[in-house]
């Protein structure tokens, strides 16, 4: 009987408890209850208009759904790439950056970077022309790593005053180039006639434009040291010693130097000509090699691997929203950069973009072309910048050439 009792009141008790539960207003039952968002992180190093339209448009898709929160993170410019890459070796990285496919070669070998063509929606994947997705999934392991969302290329800028007073024009060849730094430096003895804004691109173009490979993308042979290329690298020392080309900035971009009238001309991105404070004429990058050649700059969203299906596909989902022709275009805009989508260039935003913009018919765009992401690619960029300093620095060009080749060697041998 006691043990009767005793029962009762345990029952009794915990239906008590139960109607106590259900009685309050703020009391949810647990099947309703708001499912938690899944939160993701984008680092960047955006600024100005470019970074207000990125915060509205992670406001705008938050505002949107109750699923994933998106968290924008400014980071310094100086050190970004490499502080990523410590980040994300770690555990404790960005879930998204926005970058070249180059940078997402990186990170490969460790899979430590989504492949999105699992994530993505069919109609986001479907928006990428047959090229883009090329490079998409020019990846060693043949998966899509990236989804290029803006494109831009370096173009020739001058100072225009200048250029008029002296009685010169666009060069079309890097002979030109070099007659109108003489003229420079002969009526203004302290300026610079040229600088590339990016030695790397730079060295990538004078080796292309020999109709050389950088490289053999299946046996990763090195294929730039030979005696065309040591002739383009030699033209580079040589305008350098005679102080017709610098390569010395003073801050981050040529554009600045460009600004106070330290250089009459210099190649850089066509999105940077917004910065430009001085009154300045544009052309199509200098030719002079066997074959007519240009970089093409994509650059898009990667996502990172931490083994976490619901960060991954958080993601891919404010990608899909990101990537929309209108959204799509209003980052165009922004970033001052030509778009990766046929249907981004068939909205208004965008065509009314593009015809105020005269930068881009300097781009070259039929001569254009962009490398595999594959590792080698990232060794081959870092042993070109040695190169081009090297080079510049007055060391021999063909044991300048030497080395770069045995650094690379040297980086794919210790994969």
């Amino acid at each position: 009987m006691k043990k009767i009792i005793t029962t009762l009141l345990a029952l009794f008790v915990v239906l008590s408890l139960a109607a106590c539960s259900g009685s309050g207003s703020s009391a949810v039952p647990s099947g309703d209850a708001p499912a938690e968002k899944t939160t993701v992180t984008i680092w960047h190093t955006y600024t100005d208009a470019q970074q207000e339209y990125l915060e509205k448009a992670i406001a705008d898709f938050n505002a949107s759904q109750d699923e994933v929160e998106v968290v924008a993170e400014s980071q310094p410019y100086d050190g970004f790439t490499d502080k990523v890459y410590q980040a994300v070796m770690a555990g404790n990285g960005p879930d998204m950056i926005i970058h070249y496919a180059s940078e997402a070669a990186k990170y490969v070998a460790d899979n430590k970077v989504v492949d999105l063509s699992k994530y993505l929606a069919p109609e986001t994947v479907a928006l990428m022309s047959a090229s883009t997705k090329e490079e998409a999934t020019s990846f060693a392991d043949g998966q899509m790593h990236i989804l290029p969302i803006v494109s831009s290329g370096p173009i020739f800028f001058y100072n225009k005053a200048l250029y008029e007073e002296l009685g010169l024009s666009a060069p079309a060849t890097w002979a030109d180039l070099i007659a109108n730094c003489e003229a420079v430096k002969a009526k203004y003895p302290d300026m610079f006639g040229f600088a590339f804004d990016s030695e790397t691109d730079g060295a990538q173009t004078l080796i292309m434009q020999t109709g050389n490979k950088l490289f053999n993308a299946a046996t990763n042979e090195i294929l730039f040291n030979t005696p065309e290329v040591a002739a383009q690298m030699q033209m580079y020392q040589d305008a350098i010693a005679k102080g017709l080309f610098t390569n010395a900035k003073s801050g981050n971009y040529f554009s600045e130097d460009f600004n106070s009238g330290r250089i009459a001309a210099y190649i850089g991105s066509a999105a940077g000509a917004p910065y430009l404070e001085t009154e300045y004429g544009m052309g199509a990058l200098p030719q002079g090699g066997a074959v007519e050649w240009v970089p093409a700059w994509n650059r898009g969203m990667i996502v990172f691997n931490y083994d976490d299906e619901a960060r991954a596909a958080g993601a891919a989902k404010f990608i899909d929203y990101f990537a929309q022709p209108e959204i799509n275009a209003g980052w165009c805009v922004a970033c001052n950069y030509p778009a990766t989508f046929a249907a981004t260039m068939e909205t208004e935003t965008y065509k009314n973009f593009v015809a105020g913009n005269e930068s881009f018919s300097y781009l070259n765009a039929e001569h254009a072309g962009a490398f595999p992401a594959v590792t080698a690619q990232a060794y081959i960029r870092t042993a070109l910048q040695t190169l081009m300093s090297s080079v510049a620095g007055g060391q021999d060009v063909q044991t300048a050439l030497d080395e770069a080749v045995a650094y690379i060697q040297e980086e794919l041998a210790n994969e």
